[in-house]
């Protein structure tokens, strides 16, 4: 061996085994924590894993002792098999700050992504940029804002996993990303808690500013919380296996059986329309063994938006959640919607709806929280949509939401109803006082009642699947049983033909909120 290969041997085994010092590393492990290269490993296949960049220096030459791969680590790998990018903040050196050196490689790995056509996932805990090394114009001109990942336009997937104290660049890149994924104790910020005390003298705690709580159930800026590294990396295998590795082609299927009819659908949705139920249910009986993920499970909890297979195909499920406000559309499940519907079009994943919608919340507060442009949002983003739709009326569909639940003659490939669906402008009691309002008014108390449950009933006839189906304005009327077997059998004859590569893709650039 001569010296310089010796040389470079021993540079790199340092560099990667001490990363930012021995000490530092083994202060991580001593406190639970993982290091950057702990949460690569954990996540790729054994052995898979080279890495660009391992001699990456800080740019000031002051600063480069001991700082191995300046803060960042990243490279190309393999998750069950499949090509990905990976990269990860590295605690031990800098605080994993962003800083241009490390920037320059960063951009590098994901260029190198977007080229090969594979998915791309990073691990954030970055204390936001280094200073003194951005400040002035002439380290702020090399810039370009929020860096490469800007430009994915959902060619590949993007997975941003949060797994510490994330501000700065990582945080900008979950707000680009399919996927993100926070473990408890983590923060999610675009500055610490820190720069907002010195700005403007406002003291909160790290939880308060950005933890899984606050965006789990407030913002909806994360599609997942985790408690622990194993469910972070379960989380992120399990969202990639449902997709293709860029948006040239269709998603991995596995082996099925094709589904049987399933007689408990029958009664898991109460004939009465303002009975609540779980939806969850209805899924874990349509879908392959029961299994599927869902994403923003707290976030405009009306509607649900799931990952799941039927028949060993990939398939993105909307479906109303009367458990939560009787699945009434809010301005949040709105954005949910949108950002699904987005993603699942993007990357070749059929859609299936499946709507018990009794229309949009009324009231001051969704007014002022932009329902009407939420709203108009996501139905142009449905109607922009090229994969196969499937649409299924299982109760109550009124008003706009119907249209925003996929409903609407020329909306999905194929729209059924059950033999529970109503559809019609509005709830058939409330259209009662509202259009026999005068009548009503002049009558007592009891005659006023019951002369509304006249009418209610007389509107009611009006609304049936059959009146519907009457005029095609639905399909086809099914048994429940029938619905997973339905499913399989028009989307194996509408995916027969689908074409990845050569279609429109506008929602590849579509915005998710508004």
């Amino acid at each position: 061996m001569s010296p310089a290969v010796a040389e470079l041997l021993a540079r790199r085994e340092t560099a990667r085994r001490d990363m930012g010092g021995a000490a530092k590393v083994a202060a991580i492990h001593k406190s639970g924590g993982l290091t950057a290269r702990d949460w690569i490993d954990r996540l790729v296949d054994l052995g898979s894993f080279r890495e660009i960049g391992t001699f990456v220096q800080p740019i000031r030459h002051e600063q480069r002792n001991g700082a191995y791969s300046d803060g960042k680590i990243g490279g190309h790998a393999a998750v069950d098999g499949r090509p990905v990018s990976v990269g990860a903040d590295d605690l031990t050196v800098k605080a994993g700050t962003d800083a241009h050196s490390n920037k320059r490689r960063s951009d590098k790995i994901f260029r190198q992504a977007m080229e090969r056509g594979n998915p791309i996932v990073y691990f954030g805990q970055a204390a936001g940029s280094r200073i003194p090394d951005i400040l002035g114009s002439e380290t702020m001109s090399r810039g370009s804002g929020l860096g490469a990942w800007l430009h994915r336009r959902r060619q590949i997937p993007a997975v941003m996993a949060i797994v510490g104290r994330s501000y700065g660049e990582s945080s900008f890149n979950s707000a680009l990303s399919d996927f993100v994924v926070q473990l408890r104790g983590a923060t999610l910020a675009v500055t610490s808690t820190r720069v907002i005390e010195m700005a403007t003298a406002e003291r909160i705690t790290e939880e308060e500013l950005g933890g899984v709580d606050i965006h789990n159930d407030r913002t909806g800026q994360i599609d997942l919380a985790v408690d622990t590294p194993d469910q972070m990396i379960e989380a992120v295998q399990s969202f990639l296996s449902y997709l293709p590795t860029n948006s040239r082609e269709l998603p991995p299927r596995r082996e099925a059986q094709m589904p049987v009819p399933v007689p408990d659908l029958r009664t898991l949705v109460p004939a009465e329309r303002r009975r609540g139920y779980d939806m969850r249910k209805v899924l874990r009986a349509i879908v392959d063994d029961g299994d599927y993920l869902e994403l923003k499970p707290r976030f405009g909890r009306s509607a649900l938006t799931v990952l799941a297979r039927i028949n060993g195909r990939p398939v993105g499920i909307v479906a109303s959640q009367p458990m939560f406000q009787g699945g009434a559309m809010t301005p949040e499940a709105c954005d949910k919607i949108t950002r699904f519907v987005c993603t699942a079009d993007s990357f070749n994943v059929p859609l299936v709806f499946l709507a018990d919608t009794p229309g949009f919340l009324v009231g001051t507060q969704v007014e002022q929280n932009k329902l009407l442009h939420k709203a108009v949002l996501l139905n142009q983003a449905l109607f922009n949509v090229k994969v196969p739709r499937l649409t299924f009326v299982l109760r109550k569909a009124y008003g706009l939401a119907y249209f925003a639940m996929s409903g609407g003659s020329e909306n999905s490939a194929l729209l059924c109803g059950w033999p529970t669906a109503e559809i019609s402008f509005m709830d058939p009691e409330v259209a009662a006082n509202v259009v026999y309002g005068p009548e009503l008014a002049a009558l007592e108390d009891e005659a006023r009642t019951t002369r509304a449950a006249e009418l209610a009933a007389e509107l009611k006839r009006g609304t049936s699947a059959y009146e519907a189906a009457a005029v095609m304005g639905l399909d086809e009327i099914i048994d429940p049983a029938e619905t997973p077997v339905v499913i399989a059998e028009w989307l194996e004859r509408l995916m027969a033909n689908y074409d990845p590569i050569n279609r429109p893709r506008v929602l590849s650039t579509w915005p998710t909120c508004f």
